[in-house]
């Protein structure tokens, strides 16, 4: 049998859409002002942001492209990837249907390489899954991104250092993802916690840090 994304994700993100649009809400997030902070972090990967050729897993609605566009760095090679129907028809209807798909990373691997990968929100939210099944999911999803990325990939979760956890969320301790990301990847990891939200970002990268353009010593 197969591997496949949660279920009950896709259901999750499904009925904030239907009940907040194309909207910040909508994709699950308290407000437009924190998805742009995170949409920046994101676009951080890169040097000077710009993702000439980037795979946007668990895209929704294309608002990370709209981002991208906004700040001037729109990529060359572009591909939106989700689980949702609903969202993959909103993101096609304003960007174009060549550039989206529905699309289970888990159950058919993308062919080929992005040089950028990122997920945004994909591993925040655990709503009914348990805290073990979203680990599962985490280390399987990031094994499938690695595979896809030729220079670096992204994605962000809850911070496990707040006043208190969230049973909807998923909230990992930092020490417990380096160590699932040194085994997948090596040491060539960041971890940004300095945009002032309840979570963190990580960076994991192919080369060195001194042979990255425009990131080195």
């Amino acid at each position: 049998m197969s591997l496949r994304s949660p279920d009950a994700l896709r259901r999750y993100y499904d009925s904030r859409l239907a009940a907040h649009g194309d909207t910040a809400q909508g994709a699950g997030w308290p407000n437009e002002a924190d998805r742009q902070t995170r949409f920046a972090v994101m676009r951080a990967l890169a040097p000077d942001g710009r993702m000439e050729d980037l795979c946007d897993l668990a895209c929704g609605t294309g608002a990370f492209l709209d981002h991208l566009h906004a700040a001037a760095t729109p990529p060359a090679r572009y591909l939106g990837l989700d689980i949702s129907e609903t969202a993959i028809a909103t993101a096609r209807a304003k960007h174009g249907a060549d550039r989206f798909a529905v699309h289970d990373l888990l159950a058919d691997p993308v062919p080929g390489q992005f040089d950028y990968v990122v997920a945004n929100g994909l591993f925040t939210v655990k709503d009914s899954l348990s805290a073990a099944e979203m680990w599962d999911f985490l280390r399987t999803a990031t094994t499938a991104m690695w595979d896809m990325t030729r220079v670096g990939m992204a994605f962000n979760v809850m911070s496990a250092v707040v006043d208190w956890q969230r049973e909807d969320l998923f909230h990992v301790e930092a020490d417990a993802l380096l160590r699932w990301l040194y085994a997948l990847a090596g040491r060539r990891v960041i971890l940004r916690a300095d945009y002032d939200l309840y979570e963190y970002t990580a960076y994991v990268y192919r080369a060195p840090l001194a042979t990255r353009p425009g990131q080195g010593f």
